[in-house]
């Protein structure tokens, strides 16, 4: 093998050298080209993260699209998939304020560009029942949807949870529940490990009945269940349990007990996967939940209170309430816990409007511990759905930063739409981006509508507190976000056009 010589410059004939400044400029500036023919000028920043902020949202799409048997469409629930899937769920009715006859579901599999048509949910065992409370999860590749299922004849009533391995077009189907009543308002949660929870309400209908909060449980991918726990006292005002899990996996229940002229919270927690509870902590004493169930003049407030954990395992429990009487209307709090439940900060008002009643609140936290929010917001006889970001800075986290509360629905419903549901949903994608499915009365009927969140992309640098915004702006297309990105260093590239100037200049 032949020794390598360096090349030597040739006496009388000009070297053409690349000027240094050029090649750290290089080095240092990287451009992408975006397949939608944007760029992006990337300057290397140390430690630097990006931060999603959102600024509005996209236009909304009408998913609830089958009106040939029930004019009505409310209650929703989502999923995202592994792969940029969302699935939407609802729940059919023949009125706006009336019961559910069937829970339909759609998939999009571009992110949320298109959308399959509606499909009803299976009916257990071949019985003709009729549906209600869809409620989603996806987990390791499969989406598991929970409905309540029930005859008006023979007494049948049960949780029932399908599960599919392709997207929603086939479906198993099991049996979740194991109560002596009416199953009623349930949730879902998915281990790290697969196993599957299901909390429900076991309704006694009957005069003075009570309501016991029970939970089922899955360790077979929900091919069966069994009854682990009941949880808590019966009692009459039982409403709404919500299930969340921990980062060790350790259960926590939230419920409301509604009374005649106010409501408390109450939080369960289970350390042995579900086979036993401690005592419930109450978590407020001060609520006030009467005219939860007007369905006359203004629309329903019930609300279930929502228990999410951030990757710290703090523990935020959101809800709304008539505390502040001075307004006389409902509003949205959040509070949090950094001891599993034991302790509490102050309640935090999350809307800024006091005018009329918000409701229905809904949350998913980030990877960067922020807590998006979504809730109905009634103005001047009508009602849409916000949006709002909160934040809790400082050494301790303990400093909320609330973004600004942004409209999700591009019309207003009207107050004679009486009952939206129980609640509506927001999931966040991996990149962070927010995805809303609601209900809304604008075509006068109650109709599924979906959106996502646009969004501005700041840089922090980590080793300043400072944020520097490089003047980057996003918009988003769905769960992938297929982000079509403009940026501009103008500095960066003032500093390569003088030296390319330069060199040319040389050169001749």
């Amino acid at each position: 093998m032949k020794d390598v010589q360096a090349t030597k410059p040739v006496e009388g004939v000009c070297v053409k050298k690349t000027p240094a400044v050029l090649i750290v400029l290089f080095l240092i500036v990287s451009v992408s080209v975006r397949l939608s023919g944007a760029y992006r000028v990337a300057l290397t920043r140390p430690a630097a993260r990006t931060v999603t902020e959102i600024v509005a949202f996209s236009h909304n799409v009408l998913l609830s699209t089958d009106d040939s048997l029930y004019a009505h469409h409310v209650e929703t629930t989502m999923a995202i998939g592994d792969k940029g899937q969302i699935f939407v769920g609802w729940k059919d009715a023949m009125s706006h304020n009336g019961g559910g006859y069937r829970v339909s579901m759609v998939v999009s599999q571009d992110g949320g560009v298109s959308w399959s048509r509606p499909q009803y949910m299976p009916m257990f065992g071949g019985l003709e029942t009729r549906q209600s409370d869809p409620w989603m999860v996806w987990h390791n590749g499969t989406l598991y949807y929970a409905y309540l299922e029930f005859t008006e004849d023979s007494g049948f009533t049960q949780i029932t949870v399908a599960r599919s391995c392709d997207n929603g077009s086939t479906w198993d189907t099991s049996t979740a529940s194991f109560g002596q009543y009416f199953a009623d308002k349930e949730t879902m949660a998915i281990s790290s490990s697969g196993t599957i929870f299901v909390v429900y309400d076991d309704v006694d209908l009957s005069e003075n009945g009570t309501t016991t909060v029970r939970l089922s449980r899955s360790t077979d991918g929900g091919a069966t269940f069994e009854e682990t726990a009941v949880i808590g006292t019966p009692d009459e005002g039982n409403v709404g349990p919500y299930v969340a899990l921990n980062g060790s996996d350790a259960i926590f229940v939230a419920w409301t007990c509604l009374q005649q002229e106010g409501g408390n919270l109450y939080l369960a927690q289970s350390t042995d996967g579900g086979l036993s509870f401690e005592d419930p902590r109450l978590v407020n004493d001060d609520g006030n939940y009467s005219d939860f169930t007007i369905v006359d003049g203004r629309p329903s407030r019930l609300t279930l209170p929502v228990v999410r954990f951030d990757q710290w395992n703090r523990l935020y429990i959101l809800w709304a309430d008539r505390y502040d009487q001075k307004t006389g209307s409902f509003d949205v709090y959040l509070r949090y816990s950094d001891d599993f439940g034991s302790t509490w900060s102050d309640r935090l008002r999350i809307n800024p409007n006091i005018e009329g009643d918000q409701w229905c609140p809904e949350m998913d936290i980030d990877s960067e511990g922020r807590v998006h929010i979504v809730y109905y917001d009634e103005e001047s006889n009508s009602y849409r759905p916000y949006y709002r970001v909160v934040q809790f800075t400082g050494k301790n986290r303990t400093e909320p930063v609330l973004g600004a509360s942004i409209p999700i629905s591009e019309a207003s419903t009207s107050d004679d739409f009486t009952r939206p549901g129980d609640y509506f949903v927001i999931k966040l994608d991996s990149h962070g981006i927010p995805h809303v499915a609601w209900t809304d009365g604008r075509n006068d009927e109650m109709d599924v509508y979906y959106a996502h969140g646009l969004t501005k992309l700041s840089t922090t640098t980590e080793t300043s507190p400072t944020t520097t915004t490089g003047a980057v702006t996003t918009t988003t297309a769905g769960g992938d976000s297929m982000l079509v990105e403009t940026g501009i260093v103008i500095g960066a590239i003032v500093v390569t056009l003088v030296v390319l100037a330069v060199a040319y200049r040389r050169r001749r």
